[in-house]
């Protein structure tokens, strides 16, 4: 019965335009024949060799001498098959077709191995391969390595083997052609019968049964594949029906293969019954079979198992002839040379692999930072208006029920930022992207502002936080404290999450140390839900989390401890946690920290102080921005803060560059992603084909994209600086100011002809506090808003004395950690950014161009702070 296959390529054959193509299409059509009736498709190999040797088409004959040899080994007329696939090598070789010439040597190869001599079949299937790979063709290689893997089978290294052909599969799969399917199915079922999976092994030859003509070798492999495996699991009944159905049919066609194994495990089979006689007949027809067509691998099973059933029949004698037939056959089969060979091929393999490994994981790696580059401008693009208007409308004296719901989208925006920044971590550390800082912190700071960030969280749920650092511990350390602080953020945020009473405890201890290098263990301890025994292996795996309703419960992106354990790992450490279900957690974290020496750094002065402002208010700025929302938010943030700034308009970098042309800007707020032309294009062409002084505008990117990559992007194109989306007001004034300082602040300057004071700090408002938003958090519960000023009055000073001390020691990590951790007790409070400008500390702390802003920022935050101790000493009072 012909396939779908076959009557599709019988098409193409009557549709061939010469006969030349009509002898490539018969060999396909002969090829599919082969799979299921060998002898007819050995018919159909003459008619081709006749035909093209008419035709004068020595391809065509190479690959008909070629198909003619492997009828000759599926039908086990080995030396025919030899002597024509000589024949098909030479004309390959004359020809110089490479591709033929590695088909007819894996074809040796398939007649060899079943001749036993493995160390020849290797030679062919090692030069087939390597022709393979020359040309890149993958399929073909598969063919190979589908035949190294059945070599690995006979030499019963089936985990190799197992390897081999998994390879291979879904290369089969995708390439649709039965035949070679059913080639490795049969490999694969033979495997999984070798290592007693005898569950996929049927499935492997039930499949193939069920894909494949009544009369196929394919069919009748799987009949006795199927056969030998129940009689393995001792389904005698089973065994014996597909066995004998088995070979029933493969006597009818000529296959010896089948009917040896048919003949091997019926004889296996009768011998465990205990019928001795039959086992023995089937058995030395086996024998007879093997012998005659020369098949040594299958006389050493024959040898191993008579000599097995000689034994029992108490025959001791033919019973040792066969056991020393079986070790010589053994050892001629087993060859160390031909291990060897195969363990060199294996390893060679393994390197191409790796090597095409790495070459789709940096395309993937690109692809994947391409991906969050975009999706960090997609989603922080929108957020940008999100978060400018919503700052815009709180500034505009709101009802107080206004002013609920704009604190409500302004918490979830900061949320969703988080989890923005999650995701960019976790992309960035897959990446490579993140570099571990070794700068000098204080130990003790750093896990004291942890506990202070999370303390108003703690306090709203009732639960303690207790901190404990080991006094033989040295003050200040040598490390990467934003990282660190990152750690313990996570950390701790989770177990106050997931607490619900009792206590955190953080808690820094002195394991051991060598010279100058400590290593410290960090304990945060919880007393809430604990992890489930099943979830506790997989908490550090990516979007991970202690089940379904742990995320709808408590929300978050799953990322926090993955990204914790990569960074701890990037700072040479390790960490592990312990948990009992309902009992609570210990994540520890073990960091190698060196001991720190404090160098002195030398003071500037420079600072967006009142003066500066009313300069950048005279400024001449080209906001480019093509999101109708961000030019809103842009320009009016900055109208509300410079009334009288001079802001133009461009909404893409083509018309940018034509303004430039026109007119001179101090300041070009420069978006990135834009239609027409992108910000990074526009500003080369601003910065090289322009005259001077239309060249030397200052440009800010205001951008989406922040990933560390894109950053230097801005800065090779010739920008000046940057400012990430959503942007907050104080940190757009002062990249501002930094990047027009020069100009316009050396035009203006008088000449110094000594000393000069810092200007005056511009005066504060008359009540610094504001306790709407407190009455909110709370309900008006006079209780509970006492007892949260009273927390902020004990925190807040000391939280403002290491913002203090950390700038005069010139610790820039320990102040931006400080300034975070006072960030959101000062928002409790109702203390705004533009009045304690925290944010713009904490953002300046983390850039070393603008350092020397810090000293006059931090003296402002300190009257504010003292203002408002004050303040809220009488709403205690």
């Amino acid at each position: 019965m012909d396939t779908v296959r076959y009557k599709q390529l019988e098409e193409l054959y009557n549709t061939a335009r010469d006969e030349k193509e009509r002898i490539d299409r018969l060999i396909e059509m002969a090829v599919e024949v082969r799979n299921f009736d060998v002898e007819r498709a050995l018919v159909m190999a003459e008619e081709i060799i006749t035909r093209a040797k008419n035709a004068g088409y020595n391809k065509g004959l190479g690959r008909g001498f070629n198909l003619e040899g492997s009828c000759y080994w599926l039908l086990g007329e080995y030396d025919k098959g030899i002597e024509v696939l000589q024949k098909a090598l030479e004309i390959s070789r004359q020809i110089k077709d490479r591709k033929l010439e590695a088909r007819v040597l894996n074809n040796f190869g398939n007649i060899y191995r079943d001749l036993g001599d493995l160390a020849n079949a290797l030679n062919y299937f090692g030069t087939a391969l390597e022709l393979n790979e020359e040309l890149g063709d993958e399929l073909a290689q598969s063919v190979n390595l589908t035949s190294i893997s059945n070599l690995h089978y006979d030499l019963n290294d089936y985990d190799s083997a197992m390897e081999y052909a998994l390879r291979c599969l879904p290369i089969f799969e995708k390439s649709h052609e039965s035949g070679r399917l059913h080639t490795i199915y049969n490999t694969l079922g033979n495997i999984y019968f070798k290592q007693e999976n005898f569950g996929e092994a049927l499935r492997y030859f039930q499949d193939n049964l069920d894909d494949s003509g009544p009369e196929s070798a394919t069919h009748l492999l799987s009949l006795s594949g199927l056969g030998k495996v129940y009689y393995k699991m001792h389904d005698f009944i089973n065994a014996s029906k597909f066995l004998t159905e088995a070979l029933d049919k493969s006597q009818n066609v000529a296959n010896v293969e089948v009917q040896i194994i048919c003949q091997f495990y019926l004889g296996r089979l009768y011998m465990d019954e205990g019928n001795y006689r039959k086992a023995l007949l089937h058995l030395q027809n086996a024998f007879s079979l093997a012998d005659e067509y020369s098949r040594k691998h299958d006389l050493m099973s024959v040898h191993e198992i008579l000599s097995l059933l000689y034994d029992k029949m108490g025959d001791i004698p033919r019973a040792f002839h066969h056991l020393k037939s079986f070790e010589q056959l053994k050892e001629e089969i087993f060859q160390q040379t031909t291990v060897n060979k195969l363990r060199n091929i294996q390893i060679r393999q393994q390197i191409e692999l790796a090597r095409k490994e790495k070459e789709v994981a940096e395309r993937t790696a690109q692809l994947k930072q391409q991906f969050m580059a975009n999706m960090s401008h997609e989603i922080r693009t929108p957020m940008n208006a999100i978060v400018g208007m919503t700052r815009l409308l709180i500034g505009k004296d709101p009802k107080p029920e206004q002013l609920r719901y704009l604190e409500a989208i302004r918490l979830s925006a900061d949320n969703l930022l988080v989890i923005i920044n999650d995701i960019l971590d976790l992309s960035k550390i897959e990446a490579g992207k993140i570099v571990i800082e070794n700068t000098d912190f204080a130990l003790r700071e750093i896990v004291q502002s942890v506990r202070d960030m999370l303390l108003l969280k703690a306090e709203e749920k009732s639960i303690g936080i207790k901190v404990k650092i080991d006094p033989d511990l040295p003050k200040r350390m040598v490390g990467d404290p934003t990282r660190l602080n990152q750690v313990l953020i996570n950390l701790a945020g989770n177990a106050v999450k997931f607490t619900e009473t009792g206590h955190i405890e953080i808690n820094a201890t002195l394991l051991k140390t060598e010279n100058k290098k400590h290593w410290v263990q960090f304990d945060v301890i919880d007393t809430g839900i604990g992890i489930a025994p099943d979830y506790v292996d997989s908490v550090f795996d990516s979007f991970t989390q202690a089940g379904s309703d742990i995320s709808r419960k408590f929300g978050g992106t799953g990322l926090g401890l993955t990204i914790s354990k990569q960074l701890v790992g990037l700072m040479q450490g390790n960490i592990s946690v312990s948990s009992q279900l309902g009992k609570g957690t210990t994540f520890t974290v073990v960091l190698p920290l060196e001991e720190s020496q404090v160098q002195s750094v030398s003071e500037n002065e420079s600072v967006v102080d009142a003066e500066t402002l009313a300069r950048l208010n005279k400024v001449k700025l080209l906001l480019v921005e093509d999101n109708e929302f961000n030019r809103m938010v842009a320009e009016d943030t900055l109208k509300e803060v410079l009334p009288d700034i001079i802001i133009d308009i461009a909404v893409n970098g083509q018309e940018a560059v034509n303004r430039v042309k026109e007119d001179r800007y101090d300041i070009i707020l420069m978006d990135i992603q834009m239609p027409v032309m992108d910000g990074l294009t526009a500003t080369k062409l601003i910065r090289t084909t322009l005259v001077h002084p239309l060249c030397d505008v200052k440009i800010i990117a205001m951008t989406a994209n922040v990933l560390q990559e894109d950053v230097q992007q801005y800065f090779e194109a010739g920008m000046n600086a940057y400012v990430s989306k959503p942007f907050q007001t104080d940190e757009l004034l002062l990249k501002m100011a930094a990047v027009v300082e020069n100009r316009i602040l050396a035009q203006d300057k008088p000449k110094a002809n000594g000393h000069t004071s810092p200007p005056p700090l511009p005066p504060l408002p008359d009540h610094v506090t504001d306790m709407a938003f407190l009455k909110q958090l709370t309900g008006n519960n006079l209780e509970k808003m006492r007892k949260y000023i009273t927390m902020f009055l004990d925190n807040g000073p000391k939280l403002l004395n290491s913002v203090i001390h950390s700038l005069e020691v010139k610790d820039y990590a320990t102040l931006k950690i400080a300034a975070h951790s006072l960030k959101p007790q000062l928002s409790y409070m109702g203390i705004k950014e533009d009045t304690s400008h925290i944010f713009l500390i904490e953002q300046t702390a983390g850039e070393s161009a603008h350092y020397e802003c810090l000293p006059v920022l931090v003296d402002d935050l300190k009257r504010v702070c003292e203002k408002a101790f004050g303040e809220l000493r009488v709403n205690v009072l």
